[in-house]
């Protein structure tokens, strides 16, 4: 292991770029054999790997000299030399040039604390010090004005760690868009790129990004790479509306986290590269997809989901029932059905980027996909025309099971909500703003009408109150008027003439009356 000027010791940074999409592209890219290679900044041992398997000797730069000792015991080859230390630290030593360079992590994590504050141009300017005139060049830029960034909730003084030490976080000399970036580097291939916690999750080629629109196959891809990279972040509002708002514009490319540029010669690339061994190529109006080596083409129109939230938006429910109809028609058993991952097609329709496979009912996948609808629609908050009460129970979607000619039961229902289950996106850790705004207002509407139904039985019951207090009150008056009633004169005469008209010999009580008189 070597160290140059600039090493930091004890210190670590963390998530190293990598992943498997990063890898596919690096392999179709890097020469067969090249002479020297150079990977500077933070990688994973797998991209390390692959640059060792291509070159006749690898150079590692790596700022921290714990990151340093273990690439050296997770890389032991011998033609793999690390070096400790800053990228101005490293042009001191005065390399031999290198004929490839690879700096996917970008520029940000190359000096170290004894190196000068260099801006952004000043530091590519450095890493071209030590590449050779015609070398091939892979280096990552980070975006200022991603709309990860843009929607990211957090003041900008909290959004940077301790365990993320950079000597410039404002540095109005970086460029923020694909033109700059390509006048900045030269660059003769860029992508942007979409990451999370390092892993390079989609590389879509700018050009693409910028020509696609809403629904489209190129936007599903840049929406997807969104979704992830902000699936850790606490947002103000769903990147999904946003990214919508960017490609209607064409900007899809100019608010991606951060772009990979490619300068100099090398292998044949594809147009997109994302996750699960993805790659495809726009051909055109299609986009040719290899998916494991099955290959297949996707019209690069708008999807099913796109257009049926459109219907929906505009109260076409005419419309909407001929496009489930057309849906029912087609459907199948052989893969699951994600609408936006669909097609039309001709008088059909084309699964996209990506294929499941399952054992369920043509009808069960129908539900499915009517089930991942509906959440979707009212997770964003969507207009549609049907009742609001239709959205607490499973009759929206045998509503639009019916449609599609599929008669809804209790068991289809059942196993298309566990199936949508199975195929949700990951939610992520914290609820974006919006939601949490919009949450609170339904939660303050339906306080304001349960306290209305309170007040109501409460004034119910007051009035029922009222009610038994005057009935009470006359109860006792009754009970008064009858105490007065046997103390009064005629109540004595009536219980003398009662008991009188009791006696059933008059005549021989009044002479027992009269010997009693006598007698005393």
């Amino acid at each position: 292991m070597q160290i140059v000027r600039g090493e930091l010791q004890p210190w670590t940074d963390h998530n190293p770029t990598g992943g498997a999409t990063l890898l596919a592209l690096l392999d179709d890219l890097l020469p067969p054999r090249a002479e020297r290679t150079l990977v500077v900044g933070p990688h994973t041992t797998e991209v390390i790997e692959l640059a060792a398997a291509r070159s006749a000797a690898v150079s590692v730069l790596v700022r921290s000299v714990s990151d340093a000792q273990e690439i050296r015991a997770a890389v032991p080859a011998e033609h793999v030399t690390v070096i400790t230390g800053a990228l101005d630290g490293l042009v001191l030593a005065e390399p031999a040039p290198f004929d490839v360079v690879v700096a996917a992590d970008g520029l940000d994590r190359v000096l170290g604390a004894d190196s000068d504050p260099l801006n952004w141009p000043q530091r590519a300017a450095e890493l071209w010090k030590v590449a050779a005139p015609e070398a091939l060049a892979v280096v990552g830029v980070a975006n200022e004005f991603a709309l990860t960034g843009l929607y990211d909730r957090r003041p900008v003084d909290a959004r940077h760690g301790d365990d993320e030490w950079r000597p410039l976080h404002d540095d109005p000399d970086r460029p923020t868009s694909p033109a700059q970036v390509r006048d900045a580097l030269g660059a003769d291939r860029l992508y942007a790129a979409y990451a999370a916690a390092g892993a390079v999750h989609t590389l879509l080629d700018v050009d693409a990004a910028a020509a696609t629109r809403p629904g489209r196959p190129g936007a599903r891809l840049a929406v997807d790479g969104l979704s992830a990279t902000a699936g850790t972040m606490p947002l103000l509002a769903p990147v999904d509306d946003g990214s919508d708002a960017a490609a209607r514009a064409g900007l899809l490319a100019a608010v991606a986290p951060g772009w990979l540029a490619i300068r100099g010669s090398g292998g044949p690339t594809h147009t997109a590269y994302s996750e699960g061994g993805l790659f495809a190529d726009l051909d055109g109006a299609e986009w040719a997809v290899n998916v494991s080596g099955d290959g297949k083409r996707v019209p690069d129109t708008e999807n099913v989901e796109t257009l049926l939230f459109r219907l929906a938006a505009a109260e076409d429910v005419p419309g909407f029932r001929a496009f489930a109809a057309r849906l029912g028609a087609w459907a199948d058993d052989e893969s699951v059905i994600l609408l936006d991952d669909l097609f039309p097609a001709d008088a059909g329709f084309v699964r996209g980027f990506t294929e499941v496979k399952s054992t369920s009912t043509t009808a069960e996948l129908l539900a499915a996909a009517y089930h991942r609808l509906g959440d979707r629609l009212l997770r964003a908050h969507r207009r549609h025309p049907w009742p609001a009460w239709m959205t607490e129970s499973d009759d929206l979607v045998s509503t639009w099971l019916s449609m599609s000619g599929v008669e809804a039961t209790p068991e289809i229902l059942k196993r298309g909500r566990e199936l949508a289950d199975q195929l949700a996106e990951p939610t992520p850790d914290e609820p974006d703003l919006r939601t949490i705004l919009a949450d609170a207002e339904e939660a303050q509407v339906r306080a304001t009408d349960l306290a209305g139904k309170v007040f109501a039985l409460q004034r119910t019951l007051r009035f029922r109150d009222q009610s038994l207090r005057t009935r009470e009150q006359q109860i006792r008056k009754t009970r008064d008027d009858l105490r007065g009633l046997r103390r009064s004169p005629a109540m004595r005469l009536h219980e003398i003439t009662n008991k009188v008209a009791k006696i059933r010999n008059p005549r021989k009580f009044a002479g027992a009356i009269k010997r009693r008189i006598r007698r005393s």
